[in-house]
């Protein structure tokens, strides 16, 4: 039976246990409303009339970009500049602490559009400097990582940088 969201609880089903094994994201009931709104679109774009086709489309081995965009409009992303101070102060007190002549790594998983991983960056450069270090940033979500490549930011989303 259809809900008042246009998708049924069997569908809404399967696409939360879909994002859930692709990305590990658990949509609760509540998330029915926004899965709606962020998909809908796509079904349009395909001239689909329900969510079940679309869940076809999606899980079709040949749609493989299909199942990326799903999951780019299904992934929220939230970061700025030094974001959580705390785990800043930590990564400084840990880099003073660097071996020279040995790598210091920094995964950043979930970077989304990069502040983060770039804000790791800064305070490798500023603590260890030209030292042998590296920051990777990732994400699931490619419309965000495309962003992060570029690092180009508004200057509202820097004015948060510490001097």
């Amino acid at each position: 039976m259809d809900g008042p969201s246009g998708i049924s609880d069997q569908e809404f089903g399967r696409f939360r246990d879909l994002i859930y094994q692709i990305a590990g994201i658990q949509l609760s009931d509540a998330k029915k409303v926004l899965l709606v709104g962020r998909l809908s679109r796509r079904l349009k774009h395909y001239g689909l009339s329900t969510f079940a086709q679309y869940y076809q489309l999606v899980t079709s081995p040949q749609e493989s970009r299909e199942l990326q965009t799903m999951v780019d409009l299904l992934t929220t992303n939230e970061t700025y500049f030094f974001r959580e101070p705390k785990h800043f102060d930590f990564l400084r007190d840990i880099a003073s602490r660097h071996r020279p002549g040995t790598p210091f790594r920094v995964w950043s998983a979930a970077s989304s559009t990069g502040e983060e991983a770039y804000s790791i960056a800064m305070v490798l450069g500023e603590t260890i400097g030209s030292a042998n270090w590296e920051v990777i940033g990732t994400d699931i979500s490619s419309r965000v990582l495309e962003k992060a490549r570029k690092a180009h930011y508004s200057q509202e989303r820097i004015d948060g940088i510490p001097r």
